[in-house]
């Protein structure tokens, strides 16, 4: 209601939108001035940042220096050896208990890292060894002296420390030791000092580390080292960007920050001041103005009010000129002495004059639109919201096989009554629907049809524009049988297709000239391992990966479809599970000038066969058949990964050549079959007695080859010589015989010079026939050496 009464007359809404426009003025004339104001106000305390920044780095930098020469020069007037270093430390450290005023303790430490004095003493602290620091490390490795990162003291002291160290040298330039000075993280002695420092009223000091990019000195103030900050802002002046400052968040707060790095050591202080405080004088000014630009709306508005209702009296005028064109369209308008008035009469008259014309047409489009009703093709009719027809034409009566003549005996009645007993639920539920939200709805259903056949119509509702409070509906009715009866038989044709397509093996799959899936039968789906709704109306390469079986590398579909369509070519299939299922694919592309023209269809046959017969092809080439170790292939191959491996990182491994002794005289007395059987039973051996990374394999006859691998030389004769033993003592019974053999071992180590296999495999064969020249069944390592 008060928005009804405010904006109700002309004048107060334009006083309103002069009172807007002038606080709008005032806004942006102030809000300029806020912003330079907040942009001065920020580049000053920027610089005053800066110029603290800039103190406060040369005063750390001053104590840090302090303390460094002072400790180098404690340090450079010992001249001890290291073991009177170490001796006298209990006395050495008394010397240097004036340093107690400049670090928290003072330390020494030998050359290997021990603590050997502490003053003041801590329990706990004696005998503890920095040997893995690297403030330590650093000052041995150098022999200069350092300052580290914070260090967390362990063992029982559990503090945040910073060593400062200096190398002790003997007389001769050797080091004998290292002096150090330990500061706790905001100790008086030296971080308390910074920590206590105000900057504003919420700001403070903090020091990084730039190696370690560990806190220092940091806000929270406690024993400890916080992580690395992400502040893009530390990380930058971390990066070498520092000594300007620059609004960044910290802890949650947006602030504005500048960092210093300093000199004689690799630190970076930064002083932080949150930038509420920064801020705070220019939003006492913008409050002032808000107040200054109340009064200033407060004082315009009466003299706006006077001005409106003498600029408006001409409104009055043009009132009663309206009043007259409402009652004929017509009539003349007078003058109102002011032109834009004039020019608002103007247009009103026009549009008056336009009103009526369009009137008189819209009644001779009434009386062509009832002509076109008439010879319409299309079943036009008009009902009320009870479902009464109030209007239709010719072709309505023709659909429902009714005489034109009899349309106005129609009128009146409810057109529900026409519909199928079988269509009438879903056409009333329909017809409901639209009583109830006004959205039309399109659909099929069966009419009553006087001639008894079956008519399937296209029903089209809407409402129409209201008129006079009455709701009215218009409907359009199409005859698609034919349409229908056609669709139907497609439809059983494409049923009978795909019954055909899903109950053969092989997996067909259709997709269309964009390589999406139209169609995938029961077998395709098997075998990409997904549901039908995961892959229709998606690419085919998705589910289909295809790799050649020779080189393991993908072959895409447009490479088949250029180089092979219409051939079947063999190639394993990955599908989602990661299997891998050997297939052999024939991709067609359909020709002519039809509405599948570019469509695939890609056939999946099963062939698993191929694949292990390629499996056994490999397994042959690399073994031997009789025993099931590797052949001399496979041995050599093996070999030669070893050599090229070593090259680049040398590890023990020892090569063994076995034959076995006497082996002619049992092939020759119990023939071809039992020697096959006795080089059966020493390859289970030989399998048994090593480890399971080794290879053994039979390099041909009676001659065997172990590769230990990763093996010491004392590990591999300990296995070896139990082999002998585990040969020696078998026994095979062949029919009423038995026999034993015994074999002679030729041992060598592959060196890091060895870059071919027969170099390593002459060598341990000499040693196997140095073996038999020695009476067999022993070990010898080439060279002579058992």
């Amino acid at each position: 209601m008060f928005k009804s009464l405010l904006l109700s007359t002309l004048r107060l809404r334009l006083l309103v939108l002069g009172g807007l426009f002038l606080a709008l003025l005032l806004l942006l004339v102030g809000g300029s001035a806020y912003v330079q104001g907040r942009t001065a106000l920020r580049e000053v305390q920027a610089r005053s940042l800066e110029t603290l920044a800039a103190r406060l780095a040369a005063d750390v930098d001053d104590r840090v220096r302090t303390r460094q020469v002072l400790l180098e020069q404690a340090a450079a007037n010992l001249q001890l050896t290291p073991e009177q270093f170490e001796q006298q430390g209990a006395e050495l450290i008394a010397r240097f208990r004036y340093l107690k005023g400049m670090f928290n303790s003072v330390l020494l430490y030998d050359r290997k890292g021990n603590v050997i004095a502490d003053y003041p003493g801590l329990p706990g602290r004696l005998g503890l060894n920095v040997a893995d620091q690297d403030y330590f490390r650093a000052t041995r490795d150098s022999l200069r002296p350092q300052v580290s990162e914070p260090v967390r003291m362990s063992g029982g002291l559990k503090r945040t420390v910073i060593v400062f160290t200096a190398p002790v040298f003997s007389a001769e330039g050797q080091l004998a030791g290292v002096l150090g000075g330990s500061l706790e993280l905001y100790s008086p002695e030296f971080f308390g000092e910074l920590k206590n420092i105000a900057i504003g009223q919420g700001g403070f000091l903090t020091i990084h580390s730039v190696r370690s990019q560990l806190a220092i000195l940091h806000a929270d103030g406690g024993d400890s080292m916080p992580a690395p900050t992400a502040d893009p802002l530390l990380q930058r002046a971390l990066g070498g960007a520092a000594g300007q400052a620059a609004v960044g968040d910290s802890h949650g707060v947006p602030a504005l920050q500048v960092y210093q790095r300093l000199r004689n050591v690799p630190w970076l202080l930064g002083v932080v001041l949150p930038l509420h405080e920064v801020m705070q004088p220019a939003r006492v000014l913008g409050r002032h103005y808000l107040l200054l630009l109340l009064v200033a709306l407060l004082l315009s508005l009466p003299l706006a009010w006077w001005g409106m209702r003498r600029l408006l009296r001409p409104l009055g005028r043009l009132q009663n000129q309206l009043t007259v064109l409402q009652r004929d369209p017509y009539a003349t308008t007078a003058a109102l002495g002011c032109r834009e008035l004039q020019r608002i009469a103007h247009e009103v008259a026009t549009a008056c004059r336009r009103r009526a014309d369009c009137e008189q047409q819209l009644a001779a489009r009434d009386a062509l639109f009832s002509t076109l009703n008439e010879v319409s093709p299309m079943g036009v009719l008009v009902v009320d919201a009870q479902a009464r027809l109030q209007s239709l034409n010719p072709a309505s009566m023709r659909v429902a096989g009714l005489p034109a003549a009899e349309i106005g005996n129609w009128l009146g009645r409810h057109w529900l009554d026409e519909i199928h007993p079988d269509s009438l639920p879903q056409v009333a539920g329909q017809w409901q629907q639209l009583l109830a939200t006004g959205s039309g709805f399109e659909l099929l259903c069966r009419l009553r049809h006087r001639d008894g056949c079956r008519v399937m119509v296209e029903l089209r509702f809407s409402e129409l524009a209201a008129s006079g409070g009455e709701r009215r509906f218009l409907g359009l009715v199409s005859d698609v049988s034919a349409r229908e009866e056609a669709r139907g038989s497609l439809q059983a044709e494409r049923e009978r297709s795909l019954l055909l397509l899903g109950s053969i093996s092989d997996a067909v799959v259709l997709t269309n000239r964009m390589d999406e899936v139209e169609y995938a039968n029961p077998p395709a789906l098997a075998r990409f391992g997904v549901p039908a709704s995961d892959v229709l109306g998606r690419l085919l390469s998705v589910f289909m990966n295809l790799v050649s079986p020779e080189t393991g590398l993908a072959v895409p579909l447009r490479d088949i479809e250029r180089d092979a369509a219409g051939k079947p070519l063999a190639l394993d299939l990955l599908s989602r599970d990661m299997r891998v299922q050997p297939v052999l694919l024939t991709l067609s592309v359909m020709a002519g000038s039809g509405a599948l023209q570019g469509y695939k269809v890609v056939v999946l046959r099963d062939d698993s066969e191929r694949q292990q017969r390629v499996q056994q092809q490999r397994w042959e080439a690399s073994h031997d058949v009789l025993t099931g170790l590797r052949n001399r292939r496979g041995f050599l191959a093996s070999l030669g990964e070893v050599l090229d491996d070593n090259r680049v990182h040398y590890q023990p491994h020892v090569l063994a050549m076995i034959d076995l002794d006497h082996f002619k005289a049992v092939n020759d007395s119990a023939g071809q079959q039992g020697g096959d059987l006795l080089l059966q039973d020493v390859a289970r051996i030989m399998q048994r007695q090593v480890r399971s990374s080794d290879i053994v394999a039979r390099l041909g006859g009676d001659e065997f080859a172990v590769l230990l691998c990763h093996c010491e030389l004392d590990v591999a004769e300990r296995m070896l010589r139990e082999l002998l033993q585990a040969i020696d003592a078998h026994i095979i019974y062949l029919g009423e015989r038995a026999f034993r053999i015994s074999a002679s071992i030729g041992v060598t180590m592959i060196q890091p010079q060895d870059e071919r296999a027969q170099p390593v495999l002459s060598r341990a064969d000499d040693g196997c026939y140095q073996a038999k020249q020695r009476g067999r069944n022993c070990l010898v390592l080439h060279a002579g050496k058992f």
